[in-house]
């Protein structure tokens, strides 16, 4: 039986589309291979990794607030640091440092001013002293709506005293604590040094209906001193 040309050339057809079918899977099954090459199963199980977690997880921790104190110490060695180390070009010496507060205290206790305050107060002067460092309020004033309290410091002890006077509490006879700034008082009192004279100045606004202040220091960073003064009067 003679096969007609029709039949022969479908059948090429196909065997010719066969192969070119089989070569795309082929070259198609290589290409996906490549592809995924080097990607492995994850050794551990999602799901078993959150269970560990919820495992070892710890139990919530009570909220604590920072004692301001901490907080004031660390700004101080913070700043102090910095100030140590952008200091060392211009820092005066010791001589005139000296002689700068003695010229202070010269003029502090010669200045004469009809409308200075300034009088005898039968409390003062007040002392108190604490493992050989004193604290003493010699005289007081109420002058340009500040009073101000005239401090002596010394340190008749064998070891330096630092001081942070951010410490320094000044409260009233009602028990409120007022602000203060402190002039000419020292950071740190050598061991059997002299007399440091320094100033506390309280805005008169603050104690205008208080009778008497009280004064509490104490040293840094061990606060083994305790400093305090009470009854000390209120200049009008």
């Amino acid at each position: 039986m003679k096969i007609n040309s029709t039949i022969k050339l479908t059948l090429l057809l196909l065997i010719v589309m066969s192969g070119a079918g089989t070569a795309s899977a082929y070259f198609a099954y290589r290409a996906g291979s490549d592809a995924v090459q080097g990607v492995n199963q994850p050794d551990i199980n999602p799901t078993k990794k959150l269970k560990d977690i919820k495992k070892t997880s710890t139990k919530p921790v009570k909220f604590k607030p920072v004692d301001e104190k901490t907080i004031l110490i660390k700004v101080y060695n913070h700043t102090h640091d910095d100030k140590k180390k952008s200091d060392d070009a211009d820092q005066k010496s010791e001589k005139e440092t000296k002689q700068e507060e003695k010229e202070t205290n010269q003029s502090l206790d010669n200045k004469s001013n009809p409308e200075d305050n300034s009088q005898p107060v039968a409390n003062l002067p007040l002392k108190v002293t604490d493992s050989g460092v004193s604290l003493q309020i010699s005289e007081a004033s109420n002058q340009d709506n500040t009073i101000t309290l005239k401090v002596n410091l010394k340190n008749e002890g064998t070891e330096p005293i630092r001081f942070l006077y951010s410490f320094l509490e000044v409260t009233d006879n009602q028990g409120r604590f007022l602000s203060a700034m402190t002039e000419g008082l020292p950071e740190k009192l050598p061991p059997n040094s002299e007399n440091f004279i320094g100033m506390i100045k309280i805005p008169s606004a603050l104690v205008n209906d208080s009778q008497t202040l009280a004064l509490n220091l104490t040293d840094y960073p061990d606060q083994k001193l305790k400093l305090s003064l009470g009854e000390i009067p209120i200049i009008r």
